[in-house]
């Protein structure tokens, strides 16, 4: 479902990701490690996000490089942080959401919107909400489509113990017919989503940490 092939990505002369070469099934997996060493990197590369300095990724078969629009179309991707305009409502940016995806299974939405507990702030702009309450409108402009391959940067950051709860339900799901990849150092948030733990070491080309060391 998640393929890669030679991928490598450097800032300032520092390679982070050292050509990797994988693949993921079916599944939830939550990639681990140490702040600052690439976990937010590789899953933008994986959403298309950030351009790779060399290297392929595929969805499902389709090339973000060659065939960007339709791979797109079958993943879902919620950075750690949002980029969204501050004066744009929850309302407004679902809506958005959808119109993008061409989604019509909007009451699958509305579902994730209660569960989340997002209807008191659907009115309400993104420069008025807490961080926390982005982070549920980035996770659930993230389902919105059911994509096959979904892409989560630390999901449970900031999130209430009721909508922590019903996101790895979700994520535990999604497991018997999707693939979900997600960054997260929330030990219990994993075990309640079923996930295996991916290390980032092992994934980025690099060799792996004395886990006894500090």
């Amino acid at each position: 479902m998640l393929r890669f092939e030679g991928l490598s990505k450097a800032y300032a002369g520092r390679r982070v990701i050292d050509a990797i070469t994988g693949q993921l099934g079916l599944g939830a997996y939550a990639l681990q490690g140490p702040n600052g060493v690439g976990k937010s990197t590789l899953l933008a590369l994986f959403a298309g996000a950030i351009a790779p300095d060399a290297g392929e990724v595929w969805i499902e078969g389709l090339s973000l490089q060659a065939a960007p629009v339709e791979a797109r179309k079958r993943l879902g991707y919620a950075p750690d942080t949002s980029s969204i305009y501050p004066f744009i409502t929850g309302r407004d940016f679902l809506d958005f959401v959808v119109q993008t995806r061409k989604y019509d299974g909007c009451g699958s939405m509305e579902e994730m919107i209660d569960e989340l507990g997002l209807t008191p702030y659907l009115a309400a702009r993104f420069s008025a909400m807490s961080l926390g309450t982005q982070k549920k409108y980035l996770l659930c402009a993230a389902w919105i489509g059911d994509a096959p391959v979904l892409l989560l940067d630390e999901p449970s950051n900031g999130l209430d113990h009721a909508a922590r709860t019903a996101l790895a339900r979700r994520i535990a799901d999604r497991s018997q017919h999707a693939l979900t990849l997600f960054a997260s150092h929330d030990a219990a948030f994993v075990e309640a989503c079923g996930a295996t733990v991916v290390d980032i070491d092992e994934v980025a080309g690099r060799p792996s940490r004395d886990r006894r060391a500090g």
